[in-house]
């Protein structure tokens, strides 16, 4: 995805042919300045109820608006999301 997103944006930055990026070399350097890492979802990640999903984001959106803006930030830093 991010290979295809680099030619898209060099396309639409009008970048010359010379001065694109070529190959995949440059993704790994990406990665590592970026601290990016691969995750793989499992069966049971992939096979969420998406409905479920929505409606628990509609919940918590309800929630959230009890809290200032300043402390949106802090809301994931609470633990609710494990890893």
């Amino acid at each position: 995805m991010l290979q295809e997103k680099h030619v898209r944006f060099e396309a639409l930055l009008n970048v010359p042919d010379d001065q694109r990026l070529l190959g995949d070399g440059w993704v790994t350097s990406f990665y590592k300045t970026y601290k990016l890492k691969k995750q793989w979802q499992h069966r049971e990640a992939r096979s969420a109820d998406l409905q479920a999903v929505k409606a628990e984001h509609k919940r918590l959106q309800a929630l959230m608006k009890k809290y200032a803006p300043r402390d949106h930030f802090n809301f994931n830093e609470t633990g609710l999301f494990p890893k």
